[in-house]
């Protein structure tokens, strides 16, 4: 028996899953695993998740990380994984690394996540201030991204 046939027996009942592409890129890179999952925190602001929000989510992680339509489902998996839920306890001082553009582009992304839906309610701005106070940005950034409010 071959050595690869053994490796894919073991990883067929190893309690990890595996991730592959794009998805085990996003999973070895902790600190963009961190910027997924305060994307993911905007869909969930208001406690209700929203199709039109869950769908520029899926879209920003399709533009901004590589992943594809059909890596959706496994993503999810790996947000609620132990991994995932290591890297959420971590998110802020990793998200802090990342210079001031990506930071407020990342800011830019939730913003675009919540507006997805037709209305941008309170729990909604409240998070997105409180982001940008974590991110360390400046307000004249979060004002640069109400401004773009009533654009397409």
């Amino acid at each position: 028996m071959s050595t690869s046939v053994l490796h894919y027996i073991a990883q067929m009942f190893s309690r990890e899953p595996h991730w592959h592409g794009a998805l085990g890129e996003l999973a070895a890179d902790p600190v963009a695993l961190a910027e997924v999952l305060l994307l993911f925190r905007m869909v969930l602001a208001d406690g209700v998740i929203r199709p039109s929000q869950l769908c520029a989510f899926e879209q920003v992680c399709q533009q901004q990380f590589g992943l594809k339509a059909e890596d959706m489902e496994q993503l999810h998996s790996l947000l609620d994984s132990p991994q995932g839920q290591s890297s959420e306890a971590e998110a802020f001082s990793l998200i802090r690394q990342l210079d001031t553009d990506k930071r407020s582009a990342l800011l830019g992304e939730m913003m675009r996540i919540a507006r997805a839906n037709a209305e941008f309610d309170a729990s909604e701005e409240k998070l997105i201030r409180r982001m940008a106070d974590l991110l360390e940005l400046e307000p004249a950034s979060l004002t640069r991204f109400e401004t773009k409010k009533d654009e397409p």
